[in-house]
């Protein structure tokens, strides 16, 4: 099965250090997605936008996720509006080459 990265983007209402703090608190919920790889926490200060990139091992596990009550957690927070995803297929032989992180690290 081809590996599934899922990106997310949101604006954010909360004061950034505040937001800083909650997402260590809560990224042991997200590092306990059946299938999830990995997730890279993003925040840009700046425009008020925060998000994730996941790496999945198929679109069965995304779809998964998609569904749960923690994706619908972030998906409906009222400190969170415009919430954007994308969805990409992995080119795993190119990205082994450059040193992509496709396999969980310290396990």
């Amino acid at each position: 099965m081809t590996k599934k990265v899922f990106t997310t983007k949101f604006n954010y209402s909360m004061p950034a250090e505040e937001l800083k703090k909650i997402m260590p608190a809560v990224a042991p919920k997200f590092s306990e997605i059946p299938g999830c790889i990995w997730k890279i926490w993003l925040i840009n200060e700046d425009r008020k936008e925060a998000g994730g990139v996941y790496l999945f091992e198929s679109v069965t596990e995304l779809e998964q996720f998609v569904n749960s009550n923690l994706f619908a957690s972030v998906a409906t927070n009222p400190a969170f509006s415009n919430l954007q995803t994308n969805t990409f297929g992995v080119a795993e032989a190119a990205s082994v080459i450059t040193d992509a992180p496709l396999m969980k690290m310290g396990v």
